[in-house]
This record gives structure tokens, sequence and C-alpha cells, in this order.
């Protein structure tokens, strides 16, 4: 009768262990939702995973580095709440966006004129932050070495009757052609553009003067003025429909019929999204969705190999003792005694920015897997004494056999629950180098709270409440499925 290869038996001994770890894995999840924790664990972990999935499916792959590029919040409101506070009875004026891929109206004097119109209501005693248009792919002509200015002007009627020029400026084509469009967006702001000397006159007009110093432009441009008996000027919302227009002149020997692939008419409100904004503008809402994959991830990956290392290294230590044992073991003090978060912060700072999260979840994996190595040692240590280990060597299993076919399954169970336990350790961990200014790059929920730390800005309650609601429904996430599993694997915790 032939016998095997050590090897094959082996490889299929390790292809077993798998099949029956798959098995105990599906039946472990239907006693873990027997319990009301497991319940509730599960749950709460099929709507981290099912955000984790939106995430990467709206979120664009290079997120990390438009969340950290100014010019893509540029028209967004600054530290604006939530819009749902609306519904709360705040007073914050909305944000609108008016999108146009063709004029609403042409009109041909002297020039062609191209407009486009966006009717704003405001409804509250608040003032919009600014006024921005956006022109993407716009045309302007150029004739052998003439260039042919275009006019851009913004004027703005008010519910008053009283009709502001806002922006005007001149427009050229920055390369030699006959038409062309420019492709980089072309953004221009009222708070920024404001043509000073005209919008003033307006004012004076009327007997006020117009302080820009201590006003911001577009206040006045909301606002009902009124001057007090010491001659200061009072500013008070002015309620109603705003009209925004927006003017292209082109010369009329240009035959242009649309003269953008897309113009956009933004009032930049004092509220936006479902979570706001922060201090630059940026959206926190999905700062907060693309935080649930990257948090899954580091917890996961560092829970999963820190879990294995350990298993595998006590069950090792445990089995084949003397000299594995004692290296092992002394290794397991060193690692121990090392203090983590220096040396993670040293380590992290002398890293490169773009590498500085993977180098976090590596060691964190290194340091986590030593206290899991010493308990399985001391589980290993009791099971390699049983009558059914000693009768496998007896008719000649291998080492490897021993450990994955018989030792390793008895102790994955409380692997699992340590496994569970130690995810979100790393979450928190990563978290909590974040809060402590160490800068890695992608917009976690730990790199929230350490923007609104660095401004300090501890009353923008949207911008600080749902990153740390959200770490602390983590941690409770796998707390309750540890309970559930320690109640499995322990039965003289379940209740009689």
């Amino acid at each position: 009768m032939s016998v095997k290869p050590p090897r094959f038996r082996e490889e299929s001994a390790f292809k077993r262990f798998m099949k029956s770890l798959g098995r105990s894995l599906k039946g472990s999840l239907r006693e873990v939702w027997s319990y009301t924790t497991g319940k509730a664990g599960l749950t709460l972990l099929a709507i981290f995973i099912f955000f984790a999935i939106l995430a990467l499916i709206l979120l664009p792959p290079d997120y990390k580095y438009i969340w950290n590029q100014p010019k893509y919040w540029q028209d967004h409101p600054q530290l604006a709440p939530p819009e749902w506070v609306r519904a709360l009875g705040y007073q914050n004026a909305k944000h609108e966006v008016y999108t146009y891929t063709k004029p609403v109206s042409i009109k041909s004097d002297s020039f062609t004129i191209y407009e486009y119109i966006a009717r704003y209501k405001l409804d509250v005693y608040d003032y919009p932050q600014d006024i921005v248009v956006k022109l993407y792919g716009i045309k302007v002509p150029r004739m052998g070495s003439t260039t042919l200015p275009v006019l851009l002007r913004v004027h703005l009627k008010r519910p008053d009757g009283l009709e502001l020029e806002v922006i005007d400026t001149t427009l050229y084509l920055p390369e030699n052609a006959t038409i062309a469009y420019v492709k980089e967006p072309l953004m221009l702001s009222v708070d920024r553009n404001l043509v000073v000397t005209q919008f003033s006159s307006m004012y004076l007009n009327k007997g006020i003067q117009a302080n820009f110093i201590t006003t911001a432009a577009v206040t006045y441009l909301f606002a009902k003025l009124s001057v007090d008996e010491e001659g200061n000027v009072r500013t008070t919302p002015l309620k109603g429909y705003y009209t925004v227009t927006l003017e292209l002149y082109y010369p009329k020997v240009v035959n242009i019929t649309n003269p953008a692939r897309q113009v956009s008419i933004v009032v930049v409100g004092d509220c936006f999204g479902l979570m706001g904004t922060d201090d630059r503008g940026r959206d926190i809402a999905q700062a907060l969705l693309y935080g649930f994959p990257v948090a899954l991830a580091v917890g996961f990956v560092t829970a999963v190999a820190s879990t294995l290392i350990g298993l595998f290294v006590g069950a090792i230590s445990a089995y084949y003792g003397g000299l594995v044992d004692e290296f092992l073991q002394r290794l397991i003090d060193v690692m121990g005694n090392i203090p983590l978060l220096p040396f993670l912060i040293l380590l992290v700072d002398i890293t490169p920015v773009e590498y500085r999260l993977q180098v976090i979840m590596l060691v964190l994996t290194l340091f986590y897997w030593g206290g899991l190595a010493i308990v399985v040692r001391s589980m290993t240590l009791s099971i390699k004494e049983e009558p059914y280990v000693e009768a496998a060597k007896a008719i000649g299993a291998s080492n490897a056999r021993i450990l994955l076919r018989h030792i390793i399954p008895q102790i994955v169970p409380y692997a699992v629950a340590s496994l569970v336990f130690s995810v979100p350790g790393a979450i928190l961990s990563e978290a909590g180098l974040s809060v402590l200014g160490l800068e890695h790059g992608w917009p976690t929920w730990g790199k929230v709270l350490a923007a609104a730390r660095l401004a300090g800005r501890y009353d923008a309650w949207w911008w600080i409440i749902p990153p740390g609601l959200l770490l602390a429904l983590t941690s409770l996430t796998f707390v309750l499925l540890g309970m559930a599993i320690e109640t499995i694997v322990e039965p003289r915790l379940r209740t009689r």
C-alpha cells in the first residue's frame, strides 16, 4: 500500500481545515444572531458595510486628493450647518445652484448678449455668504493677432426694485486660436470681484456710506439699509425674490450659438447638505461617508492580521517548546515593553504623508498580537496533552496536520472573540493619532475631528458630534458582537 507524500497530506489538511472553518463560521453567525447583543451588533455591522459599499460606488477613487484641494470647494459655504436645521426653526439662508447648458435669452445690439437668469428667494432673516458664477468650456474668440474681448457682467435685482451691477470684467483667450474653449472652469465671486465704485455709488445716491471693512459686501446686497441717529449704517435682511442675471457680451462679427458648455449661478447660502461644511467649505457628509470603508479597512485588516499572527505564534510556541518557545516568548516580552504611542508617533512623523496610514496599520498589527499569543500558548499547552493529539502523533500525523486539524480549531472561537474586540482599538488609534496632528491625507473620521480641533471651532457642533458619534457606534458595534461571541465561547457566561 502506497503512502501519500507528507506535503500532499499537509495541503489536504489545510484545505479541510479551511472548509471546516467556513462551516463553523456559518453556524457561529446563526448562534450569534440568537443573542440580543448579537442581533444588535450584526445589524449595526451590516449598516456600516452598506455605507462602506455606498462610498466606494458614489465617491471617486481620488477623493482623498479632492478633499485636500481648495478649488473643489470654492463655491460651498464655509462653516455652514446642515440644511435640515431650517426645519427646526433656524434662520439660515438656503444654498441654491442654478445650472444651464444654453442661454435663457439672446439679445442683439452692438454686441450679441447671452443671458443666464436665476431667481432666488430669501425667506429667512439671514444673509447668503456669496454669489458665484462658474463657466465651463467658455468660448473666447480671437481673430488673427487681434484678441476680441468678451465682457462678463452680473446684475442683481432686489425685491425693492434696486438693481446693482456687481461684476464687470473682460475675458481674453489665453491661447492662439480662432475660437477655442477655455478648458479650466472660470469662477468669479461677488465677494472677490465686486465692482466697488459702482456698487458704492448706488448707496451714496441714497445718502448711505457703505463700509466694506466692517461689513461684507454680500451683506449689503441682501440687506435693507438704514442710518441711526449717530450715523451708523444698520443692515436688516431684505426678504423676497432676487434675480441674478449673468450677461456675456460677444462681438457681432463672431458667430457663436452657445458661448459655454455649462454655466452655473450659485447663491452660496448659510447652510449646506446633510451634515454641513467645515471652515474650508468641504462637505462633511462626504468625509463621513468616505470614512466608513477606511475605518472598516483599518480595523479589520489590523485585527485580522494581528489575530492570525498571535494565533499561529502562540500555537507554534507551545507545540514545539524548547528554543522555539523561548525565542518567541522573549520576542513577545520585548514587543510588550516598547512604548507603542511614542514609537508610532516617531515612525509616522518620518514617513512620507502618502504612506502614513499604511504604516499606522502595520505598526498596530506588529504590536497587537502579543497578548493573544500568550493566551493561545497556554491553551495549546493544555490541548496538546489530550489523548486524540497523542493518538494523531502515534499514527504518524505531521506537526502541521496536528496543528491545523486538532489544535487550532479548538482555539479559533476564542481568537474570533479577540479579533472582534480588537477592531475598534485600531480604528480609535488612527483617530487619536489624527487628533494629535499626525497628518496622513485620508479624510477619516479622526481627520475630521482633528481639523475641527485645529480650527478651534468647538461651536460648530455638526463638525464635531457626527464623527465622534460614528467612532462611538463603531466601538459599540464590535463590543456587542464580542459580548455575544464571548457568551458562546464561555458557557459560564450564559444566562440560565
